[in-house]
């Protein structure tokens, strides 16, 4: 008699588990940014092909630039290491900051790091056209994520090649040692850059004014909703990364809202403020 197959706990794939276990928006990133370095290197696609170009977008309607562009870390040959590193910095901080994002109105979950991702990446866009020239901003843009993590969670400890360090000076620790060896260091300065205009705009100017720049589209907090939980009930989300939770210590409220999904979202979209949805009759 044929047993059937019985697994355990231990028979389970470690790298299916990691990958599983990444957040999915950081999935569908590092799994872009693999593939790109693999098709690239293979030429089964040109780097031409994905990386930013304004005259193309505006001139021949070449709509997915802007995207691929951050979809890009590097090949592999004489740069594999380097790209390897990039992967892995992608993965380990697009996944910290993605589990617990700063809340401006999804509670620090999937829709708030969409929100981040679209401001940063329009301000490198901007930033790096008219200053850089640059064609890829994948490096940029993880470097973005991991300052704006940092500052979020600056007592954390971090280690660099066996050094640990507080997090609130590893990014420039790292640009450091990137500018030493010949690295793109430019490429990390506007990360830090655009990272900075971010932090300043949910963070900085909050807890100065008291007044929230940045709101999530109640839109978008539905959208993700359904898409993650697939029917699930609501659970309101608590953002606890230091930024909330130092506020208190302030003597003022934490900025940032915890909007619910809408479940019945009818005819139009709320844009996440008052008055009437647009597309409503």
């Amino acid at each position: 008699m044929r047993q059937a197959n019985i697994h355990t706990p231990s028979d389970t794939n470690p790298v299916k588990a990691w990958f599983d276990a990444l957040p999915p928006l950081t999935r569908v990133w590092f799994t872009a940014s693999l593939l790109n370095a693999c098709f690239v290197y293979f030429g089964t696609i040109s780097g031409q092909s994905i990386m930013w170009s304004w005259e193309l977008v505006f001139t021949k309607f070449h709509i997915w630039r802007p995207v691929t562009c951050f979809w890009f870390v590097g090949t592999f040959g004489r740069e594999g290491f380097n790209t390897l590193i990039s992967l892995y910095m992608l993965q380990q901080y697009s996944g910290n900051y993605e589990r617990n994002a700063i809340n401006t109105g999804g509670g620090g979950t999937l829709p708030d790091y969409i929100v981040m991702l679209t401001i940063v990446g329009f301000i490198q866009l901007l930033l790096g056209t008219v200053w850089l020239g640059g064609y890829f901003y994948g490096t940029s843009m993880y470097f973005a994520v991991m300052y704006v993590w940092c500052k979020s969670n600056p007592t954390t400890d971090v280690s660099i090649w066996g050094f640990r360090l507080k997090a609130n000076i590893f990014p420039f620790v790292l640009m450091a040692l990137h500018m030493a060896t010949g690295g793109d260091w430019m490429g990390d300065a506007l990360g830090i850059g655009s990272g900075h205009c971010y932090f300043f705009l949910v963070d900085v100017y909050p807890a100065t004014q008291g007044k929230d720049l940045v709101h999530t589209p109640n839109f978008l907090i539905t959208w993700c909703h359904r898409l993650t939980n697939r029917g699930a009930a609501y659970v309101p989300p608590t953002a606890t990364n230091a930024r909330n939770n130092n506020f208190g210590a302030r003597g003022m409220a934490a900025p940032g809202r915890v909007n619910a999904p809408n479940a019945n979202p009818g005819g139009g979209y709320n844009w996440g403020g008052g008055g009437r949805a647009l597309g409503a009759n």
